[in-house]
């Protein structure tokens, strides 16, 4: 039998025992100029699996970036990373940019950022049935007081709120015990149009504050409009009388926004002590009510405003009480409806 010898040429470095090292499956490398295999390094061509156990160091020594890319993208690939702190960063976009799928790809939303300080801006145009922002999820509702969250909530660290309604709520704003500012401030332009502040019983402070004038015209001329539903009032002021006044009031009228003394008040409504409304300027506790004289012919039909309601008419041609109001006459006197006619008095 003859033996074939193969010598390599030269007696300088590379030359090396090209003997199988290692075990099966196990990838071969240089070692130190011989040929070498370690378990940690392994590819099961059956599995079409390349088993390796440590680092995996991607490096150009360029400016290149260096990818890890299936050859086949449209199909599943999963990479896992057993150990819970390990990390996987995708950056993409300008610093502070947040990130998002663009077909497939990474990419940096341009209008939307989080600052160094870790305030988040939004910069999103809106367009026809399209909200720049939109919580489209469905509200919770039946859980308790404490549980049932409103959809969105605007509450500082630390602070917990407990009294929601059960069957759900929109937008909740909780402020901390002590906070002395508004709760919710509109404005238009740097004016504030409808406030509302966390504490209403002081002379700087309103519960809600609704701005009138040029800025808030409308077609019926007031600042604000309520309509009542069923038997239930259109408003509804419940509290205790304030204190310290000449004539305490719920519900009063002013020529200007004020912050003020009651006495800067124009008008006030007031209940008195047994229960008896009272009209009052504002200064020294008394007040009148005027209403313009109309002609007898121009009183609506008694029966329409019903028992109770009173007026004024310009033209009687009698002063006598109880008596039916004839117009024609030069006589100015109140006039009251019994439900059914129209008598002076």
């Amino acid at each position: 039998m003859e033996v074939l010898t193969i010598t390599p040429f030269g007696g300088g470095g590379g030359g090396g025992d090209a003997s199988v090292a290692g075990s099966d499956t196990e990838i071969q490398y240089n070692d130190n100029g011989s040929l070498g295999a370690s378990a940690d390094l392994t590819w099961d061509d059956t599995a079409k699996e390349l088993g390796v156990t440590g680092d995996i160091n991607l490096d150009d020594g360029g400016a290149s970036t260096t990818t890890i890319q299936c050859v086949t993208p449209t199909l599943d690939r999963t990479i896992s990373f057993p150990d819970a702190t390990g990390t996987v960063a995708l950056v993409a976009g300008s610093s502070g940019q947040l990130t998002y799928n663009s077909s497939g790809a990474q990419a940096g939303l341009t209008s939307a950022n989080i600052g160094s300080t870790g305030e988040i801006n939004i910069s999103l145009a809106g367009a026809a049935s399209t909200p720049p922002v939109s919580f489209t999820g469905s509200w919770f509702t039946g859980g308790t007081s404490a549980t049932t969250k409103p959809q969105l909530l605007i509450e500082p660290t630390g602070t917990t709120s407990t009294a929601w309604s059960t069957s759900g709520t929109g937008l909740g704003v909780n402020a901390a015990s002590g906070f002395s500012g508004n709760l919710i401030d509109a404005q238009t332009n740097g004016t504030s149009i409808f406030a509302v502040g966390s504490a209403g019983n002081t002379s700087t402070s309103y519960a809600i504050r609704i701005a009138g004038g040029a800025a808030l015209w409308s077609p019926y001329g007031g600042a604000l409009a309520l309509g009542g539903i069923g038997g239930a009032p259109a408003l509804s002021i419940e509290g205790a009388l304030g204190a310290g006044f000449t004539s305490t009031a719920l519900l009063w009228w002013a020529a200007s926004p004020t912050t003020g003394a009651y006495s800067q008040r124009d008008i006030a409504l007031a209940r008195g002590a047994a229960n008896v409304l009272k009209v009052t300027n504002g200064s020294t506790g008394t007040g009148y009510i005027k209403q313009d004289p109309v002609l007898v012919s121009e009183l609506p039909a008694a029966a329409t405003v019903g028992a109770g309601t009173r007026g004024f008419v310009s033209d009687a041609t009698s002063t006598t009480f109880a008596a039916a109001p004839v117009g024609g006459g030069a006589n100015t006197v109140p006039v009251y409806s019994d439900g059914t006619n129209w008598l002076i008095g």
